[in-house]
């Protein structure tokens, strides 16, 4: 992977030494001018600030963007179509929305790519409760499971379900938006479409037991359920950025993984509403999914996505799937 150091110029001979160990210095990597003034970027989240982006505030706030020349501001959307609308217009730099989101908008000609995973694995899952009494899929047969009204979710939900040999004939789907853990400790539905990063964590300190049952346990292969994405002007025209970005972060979450408190913290003292019980606790959820087969953080696999990418299609979770969805020129090495 090629450094960002193209604005750096070799001036007279007695001075080179000084000026590039001021220009490292001052500017970093990702500087876009080469004077030491930051290149300001905006990442909109997927959600919320959480547990699971404690990485990403522990490199604005223990210096790792700022060593990059970039200053970054991070906002959380006011829906869940927010990130993917203000990367398309423009007006965020880089993105952070589950695979499926972007693929479908890829396939539809939107000029958009992953560059970087944020986690290795599935996140969406079907849940239960010990309380409600399902400890296997098979019994849902003839019984009742919530959705959020996102079309991938039923998908996911029939896939475990016909794993599992139930004829989701008989399953009654309601839609119960973004309120799986109500509804799961009222008993409104016997189980429910959630992330067991999240919602689990939820139902766990309202001491309820959630059952989870994943889909790469139920015949779908392993995926990145969150990843990171830019618009293709930025990757052709910025890598620069990108390349500072994925380094920064990289340092961001190898530091919440060996100091998972003053990450948190980084994390509570930049996001409003942030309760660090919560978010600990999905940090530590996740925790063992934050690095790749080869132990780096975002690492994200062409062929593994092409995987995902055919059984999503097959499933009904993306209408057609989309060529050239990945660039793997950005993952840190």
């Amino acid at each position: 992977m090629s450094g960002g150091r193209s604005s750096i110029r070799w001036v007279a001979a007695l001075m080179v030494l000084a000026l590039v160990s001021a220009a490292c210095s001052n500017g970093g990597e990702g500087d876009d001018g080469g004077d030491g003034t930051p290149t300001d970027i905006q990442l909109i989240l997927d959600f919320v600030p959480g547990g699971i982006h404690a990485g990403i505030f522990a490199a604005k706030e223990e210096g790792y963007f700022a060593d990059e020349g970039l200053n970054v501001d991070i906002q959380s959307p006011t829906s869940s179509a927010d990130t993917l609308r203000l990367v398309l217009a423009g007006q965020s730099t880089i993105g952070i929305a589950p695979i499926a989101d972007v693929a479908s908008l890829r396939a539809d000609g939107e000029d958009i790519q992953v560059f970087l995973a944020l986690d290795q694995v599935p996140l969406a899952a079907l849940m239960s409760t010990e309380a409600i009494g399902i400890t296997d899929p098979s019994q849902l047969a003839g019984g009742t499971v919530g959705v959020t009204g996102v079309p991938s979710d039923e998908a996911i939900a029939r896939v475990i379900l016909e794993d599992s040999g139930v004829d989701t004939s008989t399953v009654e789907f309601i839609t119960i938006g973004f309120d799986a853990v109500a509804n799961l400790i009222s008993k409104s539905v016997d189980a429910a479409i959630g992330f067991w990063s999240a919602e689990a964590v939820a139902l766990e300190l309202e001491g309820e037991t959630p059952i989870i049952f994943r889909p790469d346990q139920h015949g779908a292969p392993p995926y990145p359920e969150l990843v990171f994405f830019a618009s293709g002007d930025t990757i052709a025209n910025r890598p620069e950025v990108l390349e500072g970005f994925t380094r920064a972060l990289a340092q961001g979450y190898d530091f919440a993984l060996e100091n998972t408190e003053e990450a948190i913290a980084d994390l509570a003292a930049n996001a409003d509403g942030v309760d660090v019980e919560f978010a600990t606790a999905e940090f530590e959820n996740v925790r063992p999914h934050f690095l790749g087969p080869n132990g780096r953080f975002g690492e994200v696999s062409q062929d593994g996505v092409a995987d995902y990418l055919a059984w999503a299609a097959d499933v009904g979770i993306i209408g057609s799937v989309p060529d050239d969805l990945v660039t793997t020129e950005f993952v840190p090495e």
